[in-house]
């Protein structure tokens, strides 16, 4: 991988986000952690440059929530989601908002890096 854009992890549980931090940066990946889609959308500048690590479910704003007001925004950033939990309803959002990657945790390093790969080409 060269120069990567950053992936913007946005997980509600503090261990997520130290322990993608960690394995990103092993793997030479910039990142950034938030713990809320809210606060992800607060610090977000237009334009920048992203690939979102995005957790389904969280408090208010859930993973799916916020890549839809991403799109209403007419903000189109790679969106990977990841999830513990995977029901019919999920399956069908996943279907509906098309994003680039779905990890279901616990995943691999190879997991991360190949849907990495194709966030980092769309």
């Amino acid at each position: 991988m060269t120069d990567p854009d950053p992936v913007f992890v946005i997980d509600d549980e503090e261990s997520v986000c130290a322990a993608l931090t960690k394995l990103l940066r092993a793997i030479g990946v910039p990142c950034e952690t938030f713990p809320s889609a809210q606060a992800f959308l607060d610090a977000y500048t237009r334009g920048r440059r992203g690939c979102l690590l995005v957790d389904i479910r969280m408090p208010g704003m859930s993973g799916f929530d916020l890549i839809e007001e991403l799109h209403r925004r007419d903000i189109r950033l790679p969106a990977i989601v990841m999830t513990g939990h995977t029901d019919a309803a999920t399956l069908d959002r996943l279907e509906t908002l098309k994003p680039i990657g779905f990890l279901e945790k616990p995943f691999t390093l190879d997991d991360l890096k190949q849907t990495l790969e194709r966030c980092w080409q769309a």
